[in-house]
């Protein structure tokens, strides 16, 4: 027999059944951005005026009638007849994001806004609502993309019962009015999802802006992301699966940590994953919990935006900056017990009494050797992912991601070369800094533009360019060496042929093998792979440069930082008095006072050093075969760089502990 849609409300039911299933999510979706905004007054039929940003043109229709659905009703209640002075009881406009004539599209919103009680807007993009809108509004907010708790409540309200899971899957990620179109009461339920998924095949989709995949991109749309691209794709697979019912959350990924230099696009990947998955996304930081008061009304918006995720599940709770809660480990003074209260109380967060389903949780770090260890346990941040910097072809992609359909024809090759070592972030910027130049000169952007818009960059000689190369090979024969003991692995080596002014000329990512506990030898251990750039230079080179050093995060400076938290904070130096806590900031100020712990910390830097100039003397063979790769490649990954040191004979060792001060 075959599966049609009937309605299942009776003739006597007073509540008339609304008859478009599109409209009837956008409303869903409308009433759902306000509560969440806080916009309750608009839903009580109060004044108001509000935006709403619906970028995709063809869902805009449904939500305009949407929203007049919804006011139409509100005029109904006895709160809305205070307002019957007005000339109508309510209004709703959607702005062109260029009209023809803008000082008479400006009085026209004037005039709208004087002489309706509520005023609801939509438009593409929140730049494209007029300046007098966007000073009266309430708010302007972004209802989520379609996703499965709308459709299921639009179904639900057209037909009256609950719908199939083959529909929802079929229907999902389709423009509201294509599912508006064919969704309707009566239609064989075989002959709607065949439809539906030949409309999601392409055959009839609203075909996507340059505009609008910039500023909501996907996965697809993004470059250089590497390993967090590929698991981002199979959870957007997990959560299509998981709405269909074909998979469980106990069979899900429920979170991950995202880490990587500064600018290469933590947030963004979160926002694209989101967009990928289908889901609504959440945005939080301790920083903006922080933001709400003292310890208890921070802890009240921890736990609100973890509630807040879940009446909103599936979906993507992303936490920025995760490493600020800090690590319970090296916690000390006055704020110690505040710290240790909001990292515990995030860990019940990430764990819930009450589980956490359909809530999957992304933490973003610059620094993800300062995160708690508990808060990367299984179930939690178990999993850990590295966006690198771009590689040139990754550049060639976000300068086309940002430029969208202008320069369409032009060659991009020289201006991603130039680009070597920057991030996302600065790519963009440059994009942004040529439009602006050309805005004000009044014309078309032209390739020119972005050339004049790159940073300054200085291109290495030849024998700095070298020098470089031995230097990065220095970080990776030893830290590949020491991997066992540091618990660190090199993945990747970069050296770069242009530099911007302030810029390092190469770099060693390393990732931290979870779960392992830093013992004395494996502070040792990382401070000689630290100064193995330096130890490289002189025993090739004769010398070394300033390179080692001159900065925050340098070489130089995370060595000394270790070396002095062995002695002061720690318990691994000569004395376990505990003197100061493992913050740069206090052992700086400690060892600029304290003439015995310097020179302590200095002999512990010498030593390493030169067990770093041992240790590769007796792999010259590796170090020359690594320097050369770079130099002709540019790159080494984790797999080549482990093939060169293990043809040269060596195998991953811990290094010996020659007694007090570091390693002979």
């Amino acid at each position: 027999m075959t599966s049609t849609f009937t309605s299942t409300s009776r003739r006597t039911e007073t509540v008339r059944r609304p008859r478009d299933v599109g409209r009837t999510a956008a409303r869903n979706l409308i009433v759902r951005a306000l509560r969440r905004a806080g916009l309750h007054h608009v839903l009580r039929g109060q004044p108001c005026i509000v935006g709403l940003v619906v970028p995709h043109p063809q869902d805009r229709p449904d939500f305009v009638e949407a929203a007049r659905a919804m006011l139409r009703t509100l005029s109904h209640d006895a709160l809305a007849n205070e307002f019957d002075r007005f000339d109508d009881a309510f209004e709703v406009v959607e702005f062109d994001s260029k009209p023809k004539r803008p000082k008479a599209a400006e009085d026209a919103v004037r005039a709208t806004l004087a002489s309706r009680a509520r005023v609801v807007a939509v438009a593409g993009d929140p730049a494209d609502f007029p300046t007098v809108f966007r000073v009266a509004a309430d708010a302007i907010v972004t209802p989520d993309l379609v996703d499965v708790r709308a459709l299921e409540g639009a179904l639900h309200a057209v037909f009256g019962s609950k719908p199939p899971g083959d529909l929802i899957d079929a229907a999902l990620g389709l423009p509201l009015q294509t599912i508006g179109m064919l969704v309707k009461p009566g239609r064989s339920l075989g002959q709607v999802v065949r439809r539906l998924r030949r409309f999601k095949d392409g055959a009839a989709a609203a075909p996507v802006t340059a505009r609008q995949r910039r500023e909501h991109p996907t996965l697809d749309d993004l470059h250089g992301l590497g390993e967090a691209a590929e698991w981002g794709q199979s959870m957007a697979r997990d959560f299509a699966d998981y709405r269909a019912g074909r998979l469980t959350w106990a069979d899900m990924d429920r979170g991950i940590l995202v880490s990587g230099p500064p600018g290469t696009g933590k947030t963004t990947f979160a926002r694209a994953l989101a967009s990928t998955c289908m889901v609504p996304i959440h945005v939080h930081s301790l920083a903006r919990w922080q933001a709400k008061g003292h310890l208890d009304d921070l802890l009240k918006a921890m736990r609100g935006a973890f509630e807040d995720a879940k009446k909103d599940a599936p979906c993507i709770l992303f936490v920025d900056e995760i490493d600020a809660f800090g690590d319970r480990e090296t916690l000390s003074g006055e704020h110690e017990q505040y710290c240790r209260e909001v990292i515990n109380a995030f860990l019940e967060c990430l764990d819930g009494a009450e589980g956490r389903e359909g809530v999957v949780v992304v933490g973003a770090t610059n620094l993800p050797d300062k995160i708690d260890a508990a808060i990367r346990r299984p179930g939690r941040l178990d999993r850990h992912v590295v966006i690198p910097l771009p590689d040139t072809e990754a550049r060639k992609g976000i300068l086309r991601h940002h430029l969208g359909d202008d320069l369409a024809d032009a060659d991009l090759s020289d201006a991603a070369e130039r680009l070597e070592g920057a991030s996302g972030a600065v790519i963009e910027q440059v994009v942004r800094n040529a439009r602006r130049r050309a805005r004000s000169e009044r014309r078309p952007l032209a390739i020119g533009d972005l050339g004049v818009a790159l940073p300054t960059r200085l291109r290495l000689s030849d024998a700095d360019f070298r020098r470089a190369c031995i230097h990065e090979a220095g970080h990776a024969v030893i830290g590949t060496l020491l991997s066992l003991a540091a618990g660190k692995v090199p993945t990747q080596v970069r050296v770069f042929r242009e530099v911007s002014v302030d810029g390092a000329a190469g770099v060693t990512a390393c990732h931290r093998v979870g779960g392992v506990m830093r013992t004395r030898l494996a502070y040792l251990a990382e401070i000689v792979g630290l100064l193995a750039g330096m130890a490289a230079e002189e025993i090739v080179l004769g010398e070394h440069t300033e390179g080692a050093g001159g900065s925050d995060r340098s070489d130089l400076h995370q060595a000394t930082m270790l070396a002095a938290a062995m002695e002061a904070s720690v318990g691994f130096g000569r004395n376990i008095a505990y003197l100061a806590p493992a913050d740069d900031a206090e052992l700086l100020d400690r060892l600029r006072s304290d003439p015995s712990l310097r020179r302590t910390v200095n002999r512990t830097l010498a030593k390493c050093r030169d067990r770093a100039r041992t240790m590769l003397e007796a792999n010259g063979p590796a170090l020359d075969a690594l320097a050369q790769m770079l130099e002709a490649c540019g790159s080494a990954s984790r797999g080549e760089i482990l093939d060169i040191v293990l043809a040269g004979g060596s195998d991953p060792v811990p290094p010996p502990d020659a007694g007090e001060g570091g390693p002979a």
